[in-house]
């Protein structure tokens, strides 16, 4: 079949979607956004809630909605799915949905464990589906600008590489003014699963940190080892602290803290021969690109670049989609969610241990 007549039947295919657990990140942000993809059709929705599968379909124009995905597989025709339940539920709903033929997009963090994440990749691998991990901010236009530049060469020898998060005491305010009200169970369960890790500094680095650990490794390249410290107020708060040593040559650091007594505060610098970066990545939900400047050495100048409102949860899905249509694996992927996974444990460890730790 020519090339062209290729192109036009894929532009046609409508890609059948489910998505699994209608918590708050789905209400917000990939609810609303799957609706907005010309190729897509919303098949069902589902949720351990009876109340809260059938009021989101409702609210959102959804025709279907069950409380046991398995019987959804049976009785729905669905090309793929959007995980969105707790954390620790990511694992089996990637395994069984995989199992059952369909492609898999999951929020992160990708699982619980490592192994989880071994599985999840392997599940996906044997039944020859897609699997893609909701990384978004990979899909911010000024870090992609920024990721260009390094890859083309233009800041020279990378060097340096830092980030920092950290979680503002106004971060439920700030949602609130998004959503007026959730979807919430009239009788939830009376213990939360969401991360049950039994550790809060595990629980705060997979929470928070995990977008991080994958931009560092994007940005800046495979990671060699870390030395992390690790300290929590009776307050509630918290602050951790980790040197990243990447196989480059390169160093930097990581630093997670919250809730801090400030507005939201999260960036990247990166610094090398040629040039340096400096990006303000702002609060998510307001799905706008972050403030980036690079100094360009052979220029002498500063550059910014103006980039049109940008939904990177949208932009996300959207690849994702694209993906299913055009046969091609989507990035990030299960390996790239591992990756994340492996960093996020060996600052908990060095943490925890007071030791420099060897990534493999």
């Amino acid at each position: 079949m020519p090339y062209q007549s290729i192109a036009i039947l894929s532009s046609m295919r409508r890609v059948k979607l489910a998505l699994i657990g209608c918590g708050g990140i789905a209400q917000l942000v990939h609810i609303p956004s799957i609706k907005r993809l010309d190729n897509v059709e919303l098949v069902a929705v589902c949720d351990i809630y009876e109340d809260v599968a059938r009021e989101v379909a409702k609210k959102y124009g959804v025709d279907k909605w069950y409380t046991d995905y398995q019987e959804m597989f049976e009785k729905e025709n669905i090309d793929a799915i959007v995980n969105t339940t707790w954390h620790a539920a990511h694992a089996k709903v990637t395994i069984d949905s995989a199992n059952a033929g369909k492609h898999v997009f999951v929020e992160k963090p990708m699982a619980i464990t490592i192994e989880e994440c071994k599985a999840m990749i392997e599940a996906c691998r044997r039944n020859g589906v897609k699997l893609m991990i909701g990384f978004m901010k990979r899909f911010d236009p000024s870090l992609r600008w920024v990721k260009r530049e390094i890859d083309r060469g233009s800041l020279g020898d990378i060097f340096l590489v830092n980030s920092w998060y950290y979680d503002t005491i106004v971060h439920g305010d700030y949602v609130k003014g998004f959503v007026s009200e959730f979807v919430r169970p009239k009788k939830p369960l009376p213990v939360s699963s969401y991360t049950p890790t039994g550790d809060e500094h595990l629980n705060v680095l997979l929470n928070h940190g995990i977008h991080h650990a994958d931009l560092l490794r994007w940005i800046g390249g495979d990671i060699k080892a870390v030395s992390s410290r690790f300290k929590a107020y009776d307050d509630g708060s918290y602050a951790s602290t980790s040197i990243i040593e990447y196989e480059s040559g390169a160093i930097g650091y990581f630093q997670l803290a919250g809730p801090v007594a400030d507005d939201w505060d999260e960036g990247l610098i990166v610094k090398g021969s040629k040039g340096s970066v400096r990006a303000y990545i702002r609060f998510p939900y307001f799905r706008w690109r972050s403030e980036v400047t690079v100094y360009f050495k052979d220029r002498g100048e500063y550059t910014s670049k103006l980039f049109p409102y940008r939904d990177m949860y949208l932009e996300e899905l959207k690849h994702f989609v694209n993906c299913i249509i055009s046969d091609e694996e989507p990035k990030p992927d299960g390996y790239d969610g591992l990756k994340a996974q492996e960093l996020i444990y060996a600052i908990y460890r060095s943490a925890k241990e007071g030791s420099r730790v060897l990534l493999k």
